[in-house]
């Protein structure tokens, strides 16, 4: 039995759906509310399969509802209720989180089949829609690819200011040693060790230890794919 529960803001409409759904098998609503405040409060009682949310929840409600469902109820899945067909605005809640979307002039067998398909894991999409977002995707490849290879860039410009000392230290660093496990591996005064850290975080821009040892083993990664 796949449980649903019904967020709108408009009573008439949710009891309808609510009447209409509850006329299919294997389907239960087990709620009908009218805010993202009330839908969180039954969620914490019970949970749900599917969440029916309107897209014009006061309050902006709906983004909202999907964080928190996001955050705290990662079995249940959202469906956007009554989203208008532009592909740029169903874009913007697919990735907000949801699980698919009903359009306001779809059919309620379009909208028991969505539900059905929710529960698997599935998003009914339109072929121009599926264009869409595979588009977005190699816009966020893209993006990502340029970002890593900035940090790249920016990795090795700051390895390459360390003194060939300070390089032996960061690697001692990343291999946890402590400022005595450095001392005595490298016979040098525990002083000129706090120095060498000292200007080792500078160089980098880090703040501790750890952010430094993540900056060494970058380098590392960097040298080996050369």
């Amino acid at each position: 039995m796949i449980q649903i529960l019904i967020v709108h803001e408009v009573r008439l409409i949710a009891n309808l759906t609510a009447s209409a759904l509850r006329m299919q098998p294997n389907l239960e609503v087990v709620a009908c509310v009218a805010t993202a405040g009330a839908a969180l409060t039954l969620l914490r009682q019970s949970a749900c399969d599917v969440i029916l949310v309107s897209a014009t929840l006061p309050q902006n409600g709906a983004a909202t509802l999907m964080r928190t469902v996001a955050q705290r109820h990662h079995t249940s899945k959202v469906l956007i209720t009554g989203v208008v067909a532009a592909k740029t605005v169903i874009l913007r809640w697919l990735e907000a989180g949801a699980t698919g979307y009903v359009h306001t002039d779809e059919s309620v067998d379009i909208l028991v089949q969505k539900i059905r398909s929710a529960t698997h894991g599935e998003c009914l999409l339109s072929p121009a829609m599926v264009a869409t977002l595979l588009t977005r995707v190699n816009e966020l490849k893209q993006q990502l690819s340029a970002l890593n290879s900035w940090q790249v860039q920016n990795t090795a410009t700051l390895y390459s200011e360390l003194t060939r000392r300070e390089y032996e230290v960061l690697d001692l660093i990343e291999q946890r040693y402590s400022n005595q496990g450095i001392s005595k591996a490298l016979t040098i005064e525990l002083g000129t060790v706090k120095n060498h850290v000292h200007n080792i975080m500078a160089k980098l821009g880090v703040r501790n230890r750890d952010q430094a040892a993540s900056v060494a083993r970058q380098a590392l990664i960097m040298q080996l794919s050369l």
